[in-house]
């Protein structure tokens, strides 16, 4: 009786010492398969969201694609031979009984809510601070993803529109080192105290802050060399008036750095915020970043003061 040629080529491999046992590590190899393409896939999915894309970037987010689909029908092979499949697939088993009118509805859904919220005007709840300094936030807002896109350095007079819980106010000062100072502002007192208390746990002497809004900065004469704006543009009320605010503050010259993220929900899109700007009478000078993370730089035209006025802070 003639045999197969496949059962010949199979018959020792089967019974051979290095089969077996990768049989046994097959647990343990598909183990780490399974790692290695969820931490690529969080690591492109993490340089999405900081803006960060880039070659790099894209080349991790296709190549996390291709492997989650490559894994997916490793998995779902074994499946047929007595594996368990890939263990996302009951995650998504529901949503291909759904008709497609109703994923669409839904998706349809979310959009709307998302819009709407995005116009409801409102600083974001003292007592809703802890999110700002929650683990999820500092992995995909980090402070290092805002402040790396400003122009920090040591001397300079710094403005921080909405310092919140302070995550942010706590590193500005260590870069603009030595004899720079940061003007922290909030309209909320709580947020403000908040700030202080993070600010004298830190150490740091060359923070002031104070309780305003941003349509009215307690400034009343201009010497600051930057201005940032960060995760707070969509929840001031009269967005140009702070920012013709953030004119009159600016030295001539003076930056404006106002930074964005999607996973805010007063999100603010980038043409909307050049538009802004420019209409308030700043010069757009870059936007750095991607759609999910972003950062827009204005500069204070050139000044129209006589010679020899000297600006400064009261």
């Amino acid at each position: 009786m003639a045999v197969p040629l496949l059962d010949i080529v199979r018959l020792p491999v089967i019974h051979s010492g290095v089969t077996g046992f990768l049989l046994v590590l097959r647990p343990l190899l598909l183990l780490l398969l399974v790692s290695a393409v969820f931490w690529l896939a969080a690591r492109a999915l993490r340089r999405l969201v900081l803006g960060r894309v880039g070659e790099l970037g894209k080349f991790l987010l296709l190549a996390a694609l291709v492997a989650f689909y490559a894994l997916t029908v490793v998995l779902t092979a074994m499946s047929a031979t007595g594996g368990g499949g890939a263990p996302w697939m009951p995650l998504f088993a529901p949503l291909m009984t759904l008709p497609p009118r109703t994923i669409i509805a839904v998706v349809a859904g979310l959009l709307a809510v998302w819009l709407v919220a995005r116009e409801l005007v409102t600083p974001m709840p003292h007592w809703f601070g802890f999110i700002l300094d929650s683990p999820l936030r500092r992995l995909f807002m980090p402070a290092e993803a805002v402040l790396h896109r400003m122009a920090l350095g040591p001397g300079m007079r710094v403005v921080e529109i909405g310092c919140g819980t302070g995550h942010l106010t706590v590193e500005v000062p260590r870069r603009i080192k030595p004899n720079g100072v940061l003007f922290s502002v909030d309209i909320q007192p709580e947020m403000v105290e908040k700030t202080r208390r993070r600010v004298e746990r830190a150490g740091l002497d060359n923070v002031q802050t104070f309780v305003a809004p941003a349509e009215k900065l307690p400034f009343d004469i201009f010497d600051a060399d930057l201005v940032f704006i960060a995760l707070v543009l969509g929840e001031i009320q009269n967005r140009l008036a702070a920012l013709r605010e953030v004119e009159r503050v600016l030295r001539p010259g003076g930056v404006l750095s106002i930074s964005e993220s999607l996973l805010d929900p007063h999100y603010r899109f980038r043409n909307d915020v050049v538009r802004l700007g420019q209409h308030a009478g700043f010069e757009h000078v870059s936007t750095e970043g991607s759609l999910f993370s972003y950062t827009a730089t204005f500069r204070k035209p050139a000044s129209k003061e006589p010679l020899g006025y000297v600006p400064r802070f009261g």
